[in-house]
């Protein structure tokens, strides 16, 4: 089904890592519709999209996503429009993994800084590691007496769980302050005056999943009638392997000439074809920065972090001064160029999660500019 193919787009390329603006996923289509073929490209057009239904594919996974901008109207009268009626018409779904696919171990972005050469890798940006909802902390104040009734009932419930580690807990001792009015009956005191109560802040770690379970368990064991409970969300901490772009720590460092040649072989790209921003000739660098497409907004970051190439797909001129400029040298292979490639790699890490589906690399899909 439709729905299994985005299930394996999320499984290779989690949408959790694209950028916030990008739009990723199963973009039209209904999930519960066969799937027999796919046709990946990196641009939905009417090459493409002709492609998929002379081969009589159900759905199209194109890189760069089919439906970007908010859509207000969808007519014929619009090229766009026209191609997205005809595809769902036709029955066609449009998936898009985009900058998830970059920024994914593995990915896009990895496969074209491999092109360079060997050496350690890290994100320029690095993702966070995880979803800041999926990880929460409980915190309680309970009497000392009552601290380890509470803690062994958030744990049945599935708090303090960290690894293979359970009952998971900090305390800290302090006082709390009550009081109490009409109609209440305080475990500890009297109603009508003012309190002060040596108190254990305990804290758990907990899952989204158990939060729910976890405060109602902390209710039903605290000897208070209206105990006092927090929930906090938790940082995820960043993805060292992980996010957009990549710098590289190249064991044999490379002239921006011998860097080209590697790309323009790697790409399998014609002479003259990639567009060189040099400073001093003969120059060498260990650090690279590499960003597929249009990368060029990260070369600060980059040059930041000691890269003094930078490799990315375009710039316009006033960039390519700035990065001169800034003593950062700029390889511009081609915006789909440094992308195109990786479309049978991609094909190759989704078949284990659609058996029975017949993934195919277009023949059609082709950069919208040639070199004449």
């Amino acid at each position: 089904m439709i729905g299994e193919l985005a299930l394996a787009m999320e499984a290779v390329a989690p949408s959790r890592l694209a950028a916030e603006w990008d739009k990723v996923g199963l973009l039209l289509g209904d999930p519960a519709r066969p799937l027999r073929k796919a046709l990946l490209c990196i641009d939905l057009t009417e090459e493409t999209l002709a492609e998929a239904l002379r081969l009589k594919c159900q759905a199209v996974v194109a890189y760069h996503p089919p439906i970007f901008e908010p859509l207000t109207r969808l007519t014929a009268w619009d090229p766009r429009g026209a191609l997205l009626l005809k595809a769902a018409e036709r029955g066609v779904a449009l998936l898009s993994p985009h900058t998830a696919l970059d920024a994914v171990q593995g990915g896009v972005t990895d496969w074209l800084a491999g092109l360079l050469g060997r050496g350690e890798r890290r994100p320029i940006e690095p993702a966070e590691a995880g979803r800041p909802t999926e990880r929460l902390k409980l915190v309680t104040f309970v009497p000392a007496y009552a601290v380890q009734v509470v803690r062994e009932a958030m744990a049945a419930a599935g708090a303090g769980r960290i690894g293979a580690y359970t009952h998971c807990s900090f305390e800290s001792p302090g006082h709390g302050t009550f009081h109490g009015g009409a109609g209440t009956n305080p475990a500890v005191g009297r109603r009508g005056r003012l309190e002060r109560v040596e108190e254990i802040r305990l804290e758990m770690v907990c899952g989204r999943r158990e939060r729910i379970a976890a405060v109602r368990a902390i209710r039903s064991a605290h000897p208070y009638e209206e105990p006092a409970i927090e929930v906090h969300g938790l940082d995820p901490g960043m993805d060292a392997a992980q996010g957009h772009g990549r710098i590289v720590e190249l064991e044999r460092p490379l002239t921006s000439a011998d860097a080209l040649r590697r790309l323009r072989t790697g790409l399998r790209l014609p002479a003259g074809s990639i567009h060189m921003v040099e400073g001093r000739r003969g120059r060498k660098h260990r650090r690279v920065g590499v960003v597929p497409g249009a990368g060029f907004s990260m070369l600060a970051k980059a040059a930041d972090q000691g890269c003094t190439l930078f490799v990315t797909g375009e710039a316009r001129h006033h960039d390519q001064l700035a990065a001169r400029a800034r003593g950062c040298d700029l390889l511009l292979a081609g915006h789909t160029q440094t992308e195109r490639g990786f479309l049978p790699m991609l094909a190759r890490m989704l078949e284990p999660h659609v058996p029975g589906v017949k993934l195919l690399v277009s023949k059609a899909d082709a950069p919208p500019a040639r070199l004449a």
